[in-house]
């Protein structure tokens, strides 16, 4: 709080601009931290994605740099909140530790379990549980594919091919738990070792009673059989899973070439229980995986299928449903899910899987097959058929793959976005992360290599392309293209597509396991949901959690610098052209010293909104008109607390509070040259009308902003829209919008009585504001009202 007088009174002048300053000094420190740590874990994940070799000493460098910055910026959020949040501290020392451990290559807390469940594995722990479960747990836990429920068990289960009395004692345990497979119907039991020549053994069995004994004893027989055959010497690693009723039976080859060059999917299915009634599909390896060559076994044609049909019965198309087991727009999900899978795992895979005859499957086993090399890639064939669309932006995750373009924003839901698909959009916004599990590659008009999708997109090594102007009018939905992100480049037309030769560190290096253990405690983000109740210093699992928690308390700070004592006094009075009384607070570049107007000032979203503020036709000075409706309406209405129009302003920041009649107004705004801290931030409440007045106020500035991509949530009267990840001229352009709203809104809800008005005020406001009504900042708007 600023100092004060003996009359109790603010001291005028100096400390309520120097309160000002040392909180947005500490708020650009936590920028200036978070940017840095951000370009760390970029460069860790990269080495993730086998861009580069590294070594342990910048492993301990890189982990310990990021962890410096997030305890930075835990500091900075605390000395703007006045120490509202020192269990972040506590949160901060407890990451920071594990991160130490790991460096120091301490197991974690479940290392030494000889029984781990399948859901917590991934790909750094096939040394202690063989690469076949840490396969199935990489898919589950990072791809989200369906896997059974089940239980690893590790190589210090087994004493000279036996388990040993601690694991059998966990292993009993688990059957008897509801809560992990006391309830299964029936268990599938697999065990694998592997001979002194690399070669791997599998065995397994299924259709066991989920009883310690029998379980037991499928795998004292399955490890004899294993060992009978010579492998086994340096471990043996085992799964036991839930086995569900299952009317279809598969396995697929994500990786199937031919002796002329091509190369294609390979799928094979049979009924349950008969193997002999095979169909075998050759599908191409890129949405929309078309099938090239397929064989379908002899079936009766009275005989139901797994889906219930026969193949005499009739389809929606008046086909007849035909023979095949699974209809092709199944097979092609299948495909999708597959070469996610290889994607992510870095090779070629062959995938077993179950399935209930409608496409739903749940993959049993997963086994990688040896890395495709540039020597045995077979003849070479033509990369891009087609002529470049795109070129330029900036690779965020190096690749090649081909696929229908869909365009996507906040709003796409997951389940409609098909399986390797390219997915064009206008900002490489976070809330894109949940479909780089499906998608195929990415390309976005604006984004940044080193934020937060682009760390997604190196972890699910889906290619990306970020800041590509134009993409969403050069590639229109449908088109089949090719991304090349290492060219920076967007063809027309398919590609042939083989797995990335390994160039890297093996997956069981143990520099590489080292940096998913790493990125597992660094660069991870779990706390997305501001608004959830898990946003909590308590709720961070990560340093990239403690990073993300800190900025958004330190904007929750700015956006309340008057009610943190910052007073309007020693504010400079700006003249503007129009009945407007603004004062602004220059806390760092905000204004040329000495001088008033518009052209005194350099704050960069400040001078946008108030271009459009004062933007001719917007400022209507007539009187309201106002009823005994609308004075009984406004009569013991809660008003926004604090008087007057203050603009605290920095060259790239400004926070505008305007209270002009019975409405409320707030700016935040950051507007710099990195497009991913770039957000702009809008509120609007109040009015004299009634009810249905100002509600149909709110919905006119709804249909307006909703317009030019902002995100808006009406509540009542009450209107928030966001605006986030956009390149400095379009956030210009924004915020000139703002300011026309501003000016333009103000009174109007007394001349609304519904819906219908809402209509005619948009219609009113384009036609006053001259600004195009069918498209905004980030491309064309939705019709009027969506």
């Amino acid at each position: 709080m600023p100092a004060e007088d003996a009359a109790g009174s603010r001291l005028p002048g100096g400390p309520a601009r120097d309160a000002a300053r040392s909180v947005f000094s500490k708020f650009r420190a936590l920028l200036d931290a978070n940017t840095a740590a951000l370009a760390t874990m970029a460069a860790l994940e990269r080495m993730r994605g086998g861009e580069y070799i590294f070594d342990r000493a910048f492993l301990e460098q890189s982990a310990r740099q990021v962890a410096d910055l997030a305890h930075q910026a835990v500091y900075a959020v605390n000395a703007m909140s006045g120490n509202r949040y020192v269990a972040l501290y506590d949160r901060f020392m407890a990451i920071a530790a594990k991160v130490e451990d790991i460096l120091a290559g301490r197991p974690g807390t479940d290392d030494d379990r000889p029984l781990r469940p399948l859901s917590r594995l991934r790909l750094e722990d096939r040394a202690k549980v063989g690469p076949d479960a840490a396969a199935l747990g990489e898919l589950s836990g990072q791809l989200g594919l369906p896997v059974p429920q089940g239980l690893a068990l590790a190589a210090n289960a087994w004493a000279d091919g036996a388990l040993t009395a601690e694991a059998g004692q966990a292993l009993a345990e688990a059957l008897a738990d509801p809560a992990c497979l006391g309830q299964a119907p029936a268990l599938a039991v697999a065990l694998a070792g592997e001979r002194t020549d690399g070669t791997a053994v599998r065995r397994q069995a299924s259709g066991l009673p989920p009883r310690a004994e029998a379980v037991g004893e499928a795998l004292s027989n399955l490890a004899r059989d294993v060992r009978s055959e010579g492998a086994g010497g340096a471990g043996l690693f085992a799964m036991v899973a839930a086995a569900g009723p299952a009317v279809l039976r598969g396995r697929m080859r994500t990786f199937a070439p031919e002796a002329d060059g091509r190369a294609f999917l390979r799928l094979e299915l049979w009924p349950e229980g008969d193997p002999a009634s095979r169909d075998t599909l050759f599908l191409d390896r890129s949405h929309p995986f078309a099938p090239r060559r397929s064989v379908f076994a002899p079936k009766p044609m009275d005989k139901k299928l797994p889906d219930g049909q026969t193949p005499l019965d009739a389809g929606p198309n008046g086909f007849l449903r035909g023979s095949a087991l699974l209809p092709f727009e199944a097979a092609a999900g299948l495909a999708g899910q597959g070469l996610a899978a290889e994607r992510l795992l870095g090779a070629p895979l062959e995938l077993a899987f179950a399935g209930d005859g409608s496409g739903g499957v749940v993959f049993t086993s997963a086994h990688l097959l040896a890395a495709v090399s540039p020597d045995d890639a077979g003849p070479a064939v033509p990369a891009i058929p087609g002529e470049p669309l795109l070129s330029g932006g900036e690779a965020a995750c190096l690749g090649l793959a081909s696929g229908k373009v869909v365009p996507v924003d906040e709003t796409t839901d997951v389940a409609d976005f098909p399986y390797g698909a390219v997915a064009v959009t206008r900002s490489a916004s976070p809330v894109l992360a949940p479909l780089l599990r499906r998608a195929g590659a990415v390309v976005a008009e604006v984004g940044d290599a080193a934020g937060h999708l682009a760390a997604v997109a190196r972890e699910y090594r889906v290619p990306a392309l970020f800041g590509l102007a134009g993409a969403l009018a050069a590639l229109p939905p449908g088109l089949v293209v090719t991304v090349d992100a290492g060219a920076g480049t967007v063809f027309r037309g398919p590609a042939a597509t083989r797995p990335a030769p390994d160039a890297g560190l093996a997956p069981d290096d143990p520099e590489y396991l080292i940096l998913r253990r790493l990125l597992r405690r660094i660069a991870a983000l779990t706390l997305t949901d501001p608004e959830s109740p898990d946003f909590t210093p308590a709720g961070c699992r990560t340093l990239h959690d403690i990073l993300h928690f800190a900025h958004d308390r330190a904007v929750t700070v700015l956006t309340d610098l008057r009610q943190a004592g910052v007073s309007e006094r020693p504010a400079t009075p700006l003249a503007l052209p129009v009945p407007l009384d603004l004062k602004v607070l220059d806390i760092g570049g905000g204004l040329v010293p000495g001088t008033s107007g518009l052209a005194s000032v350099r704050s960069r979203p400040l001078a946008a909104l108030l271009s459009g503020l004062t933007a001719p036709g917007m400022w209507d000075a007539t009187p309201a008109r106002v009823g005994l409706g609308d004075l009984l309406g406004a009569m013991g209405k809660a008003l926004p607390a604090g008087g007057g129009n203050l603009a605290i302003a920095a060259r790239s920041y400004c926070n505008v509070s305007l209270r002009l009649g019975y409405h409320f107004t707030v700016v935040d705004a950051y507007l710099g040259q990195n497009p991913e801290k770039n957000t702009i931030y809008f509120r609007f409440v109040g009015g004299m009308a009634g009810p249905a007045g100002r509600e149909a106020r709110a919905a006119f500035l709804q249909r307006i902003l909703s317009r030019y991509d902002f995100k808006v949530e009406v509540s009542g009267d009450l209107v928030v829209a966001r605006l986030k990840f956009i390149e400095p001229e379009t956030g210009g352009e924004a915020l000139r919008l703002v300011g026309r709203l501003c000016a333009f809104a103000r009174q109007r809800d007394t001349g609304l009585t519904g819906p219908a008005d809402a209509a005619a005020l948009e219609q009113a406001f384009f036609e006053a504001s001259g600004l195009p009504a069918t498209a905004g900042p980030g491309g064309p708007a939705p019709e009027a009202g969506q």
